[in-house]
């Protein structure tokens, strides 16, 4: 999947007024290429949703943008805590019951990989 057939095809429908279709395109293309390789496509949502959309799907493309930093970062150490609190809070903010405790189900399921009292001291207070 080529990240830029989905731009000249979003741009396409973008010249023929199609908003929701190019915006539709945008969307599938980010969740089927590989996140490494999205962030031309990230920065050409956001400008298209700041010509042709709302306050809120610029906010949905931001906080989409900080989701996928979180899981990136998460992905290549599950035992950052403070990482964790930072996600957390975010979902939190946007008040989604079920993404919040998927969240928080996630991080409590990195269990500290050492006994020592150091390593759990922040994880308890997940």
């Amino acid at each position: 999947k080529d990240e830029k057939l989905f731009v000249a095809f979003a741009k396409f429908e973008e010249r023929q007024r199609e908003y929701e279709r190019a915006r539709a395109i945008f969307r599938y293309a980010l969740d089927n290429i590989p996140k490494g390789k999205a962030e031309e496509l990230y920065a050409m949502l956001m400008t298209f949703e700041k010509q042709h959309g709302h306050t809120d799907g610029i906010e949905d493309v931001v906080l989409s943008r900080k989701r996928f930093q979180y899981e990136d970062e998460l992905r290549t150490n599950p035992l950052n805590y403070d990482l964790w609190f930072d996600y957390i809070r975010l979902e939190e903010g946007i008040a989604d019951s079920e993404k919040c405790r998927d969240v928080y189900e996630r991080a409590i399921a990195n269990l500290p990989k050492v006994a020592d009292k150091q390593y759990w001291g922040r994880y308890i207070y997940l």
